[in-house]
């Protein structure tokens, strides 16, 4: 079926500026199309990108297959947000999602001009009303023909196909039967560029979206006794270019005395990411921090993952941290109930104002500490830089965390993805990571 998908978007190559059509106008598209199906495998595949780009209607392929993903998956932000803001969220991942999936077609386009077994397009029959058309068509193959159906719409003056059925399928919704265990799973955005994209790794967050520049769009005080305290952390650093690109962007946290704990909803499947990666810098230690005690419980930077909640609705949690005295490789809590595990990935000054790349294993900590496999959906993240208790001062950048497959991991493909992120003049240097 998705071997016809070529064939219709072409329907469109042959548009008139003015946004007129009639059968003359679509049996010059179909003739342009028959002659593409035999030009050499290079030029068909380098005309995939243009064809979506410039004669699909992505955003309505975007809405018919996806429907209301975004809304659901964002749920939890609903009653955190103005509707205004929640609104302006969503707003912000059906763009990202739209682009997406824009590449992931172009990509399938691409290895469809490349088959053999489509031999042709005939023009049965074309239906113009206004601003909507539809054209019946016959894929000819190499064996049988097909019905196609092909709605049109006229979009900046240029006619663009808005959906495909064939054989009276939607082609929509093969593309959500491919993903519909990630729509009905609720996973975050994030989760679905990755899939989209084909890629090894979710990037749960590059701190690219914020409200007005600096404060991040997604994060907010976990605690509500925290939600009047002034909420030291601020996104710097420059935006990223586009989708896939590195990150130019950090968190920055700064605190001597209020100790909030920011926290992001973020929902993935650590059986099938167990692999976190991430990069952060620590500029100032609290004085004498050390996590086992309560009078000295602080840390440069902290790292959260709330894999779920207990039967009692206590999160299911492991706290990553970069301490000041506790030694490298130091596991533990304090000795009160509910308190988080935590593993110490960075200590002390060695790498004072350096970003370090981290790697752990969710799956492996959660067996060994919280028992067991971990559940199919995370409920999301948290970062946490605090003096408090040693009334001192710390101060600590997060950027870049990733999620990664075992097989990725195993494979020797997880990479580290700090180089050119900001060193604190400003500049950028990927020699400031290890």
């Amino acid at each position: 079926m998705m071997k016809l998908l070529s064939a219709v978007v072409l329907l469109a190559l042959a548009s008139p500026g003015d946004g007129w059509a009639d059968a003359a106008w679509a049996t010059a598209a179909v003739a342009r199309l028959n002659a593409l199906l035999e030009a050499p495998n290079r030029e068909r595949a380098g005309s995939a990108d243009r064809l979506v780009s410039e004669h699909l209607a992505v955003d309505e392929f975007t809405a018919a297959t996806f429907g209301d993903y975004l809304e659901e998956s964002l749920d939890a932000y609903r009653s955190l947000l103005s509707s205004p803001r929640f609104t302006s969220l969503v707003e912000h991942y059906r763009s990202r999602l739209a682009r997406a999936y824009q590449h992931r077609l172009s990509a399938d386009l691409a290895a469809q001009l490349a088959a053999e077994d489509l031999r042709g397009l005939r023009l049965d029959s074309l239906e113009v009303n206004g601003q909507r058309g539809r054209a019946q068509l016959s894929a000819l193959l190499a064996t049988h023909s097909l019905g196609v159906e092909a709605d049109l719409i006229l979009a900046d003056g240029t006619w663009k196909v808005a959906e495909l059925k064939i054989d009276g399928r939607p082609v929509s919704s093969h593309y959500r039967r491919r993903y519909q265990s990630l729509i009905d799973g609720g996973h975050s955005p994030p989760v679905m560029e990755a899939q989209l994209a084909e890629r090894e790794y979710v990037v749960l967050e590059d701190f690219a979206a914020t409200w007005d520049g600096s404060q991040p769009m997604e994060w907010g005080p976990w605690k509500k006794k925290d939600r009047l305290k002034p909420v030291l952390y601020r996104v710097e650093g420059r935006p990223s270019a586009e989708l896939g690109s590195k990150p130019r962007r950090y968190m920055a946290a700064r605190d001597s005395s209020h100790s909030v704990i920011l926290g992001k909803f973020v929902h993935w499947n650590p059986r099938e990411y167990p692999i976190m990666t991430w990069c952060w810098r620590a500029t100032a230690l609290p004085l004498g921090g050390n996590e086992f005690l309560d009078d000295a419980n602080d840390s440069a930077a902290g790292l959260y993952v709330i894999f779920s909640k207990n039967w009692l609705g206590v999160p299911k949690q492991l706290k990553y941290v970069w301490s000041t005295t506790l030694p490298e490789g130091t596991v533990g809590r304090r000795d009160k109930i509910f308190r988080p595990w935590f593993f110490v990935v960075e200590s002390g000054a060695a790498n004072l104002g350096k970003w370090t790349f981290e790697v752990v294993d969710l799956e492996k900590h959660h067996r060994e500490k919280l028992g067991g496999r971990p559940a199919k959906r995370t409920i999301g993240l948290g970062l946490l830089t605090d003096a408090n208790s040693t009334r001192s001062y710390a101060e600590a950048y997060y950027a870049d965390v990733r999620v990664w497959t075992r097989e990725a991991f195993d494979g020797g493909r997880v990479v580290n993805h700090c180089g050119g992120l900001p060193v604190s003049n400003g500049a950028y240097s990927g020699e400031n990571s290890r």
